[in-house]
């Protein structure tokens, strides 16, 4: 099930290789235990670095995520970073292969609890299941914050939830923390991948502008940016295109994003909230303005957070991170 769209699919009752798995040509994949830290990092605002720099890769608890750096830069830290072991940034896939094992009987099989520390610390745990999305105003029914009653690390028992096995052995911060772009990517409507919204917003990568003229607008001149050359195909997920951000089924089978349906949405207009059917976690699907997958959501977005939540988004942000996975 290697294409986008509805044709990745078998027979029921058959078994199928994940595609995580084919396009690496490997039998099994090593993923980062935490989101990607910025090495010597002492707060949030200096974990923030929009350069390339495999030597800064740090995968340890209680330290500051790696944000606010454009996608090429984030993949190919990744791709320097072990190449003797096939270091690459995650794939939208890889994503989908540890969400769909979190949810097997070799995972813990429930809500990933949110990773709600505030100043985006790796391995945290919320004391609390979130009752409510983001509000700002951070709620008892979203707590946010760095304080003990607030959060708690890893190692403890309140930490273990925010595990995919629900204990210390498992993947932390795939629910909250900060949001990760994945190495997911629209084509544009000639196959191409793309690189994002306009010159201000885009990945780093050479490739098209699906709005080059407007922030939010209703599409645009076709232009190519001055960036890096994207990497070899195998790195990355490869979408069909569309002006349109509800099209689920435009998924790879795998991927963890349309076949967590039926979708619903609350609210209109910018402040419509769309959601899955799993744990009703958040569901936003690439478009011509945004053609970027990125999963999780950040420690503020209480029970819009989640390992199956997935949106859209184009450039650096500071509350964006990244995740290194070896294949071997």
């Amino acid at each position: 099930p290697m294409e986008s769209g509805e044709s990745g699919s078998c027979q029921i009752g058959d078994y199928m290789t994940h595609p995580a798995f084919i396009s690496m040509n490997t039998k099994g994949l090593w993923v980062g235990k935490f989101e990607t830290g910025y090495k010597g990092s002492t707060s949030h605002e200096n974990a923030q670095s929009d350069r390339i720099e495999p030597d800064k890769v740090q995968i340890k608890p209680s330290v500051f995520s790696w944000t606010n750096s454009k996608v090429a830069n984030m993949f190919y830290t990744s791709y320097e970073y072990k190449r003797e072991l096939d270091s690459h940034m995650m794939k939208n896939t890889e994503w989908g292969a540890v969400a769909y094992l979190q949810h097997s009987k070799y995972g813990s099989m429930s809500s990933v609890r949110i990773n709600n520390n505030s100043k985006y610390m790796t391995g945290y745990a919320g004391l609390n299941e979130p009752t409510c999305g983001y509000t700002g105003l951070n709620e008892d029914c979203n707590r946010y914050g760095v304080t003990e009653d607030i959060t708690r690390s890893w190692n403890t028992e309140i930490g273990y939830t925010a595990s995919t096995t629900g204990n210390i052995s498992g993947i932390y911060d795939m629910s909250g923390g900060t949001w990760e772009f994945v190495m997911g990517v629209m084509m544009d409507s000639n196959g191409v991948p793309m690189s994002g919204r306009n010159s201000d917003k885009n990945s780093g990568f050479n490739g098209p502008l699906g709005c080059p003229t407007c922030d939010y607008g209703n599409g645009g001149i076709i232009e190519i940016t001055d960036g890096i050359n994207f990497p070899q195909s195998r790195y990355y997920d490869k979408y069909i295109y569309s002006m349109e951000d509800v099209n689920f089924q435009r998924r790879i089978l795998g991927d963890a994003t349309g076949e967590m349906g039926p979708f619903g949405a609350l609210g209109s207009g910018n402040s419509q909230t769309r959601f899955g059917s799993w744990y009703q976690d958040a569901a936003w699907f690439v478009w011509y303005s945004s053609p970027w997958f990125r999963r999780g959501a950040t420690a503020a977005d209480g029970n819009g957070s989640g390992i199956f939540t997935f949106s859209r988004g184009t450039s650096l942000h500071d509350f964006v991170g990244f995740r290194v996975v070896l294949s071997i």
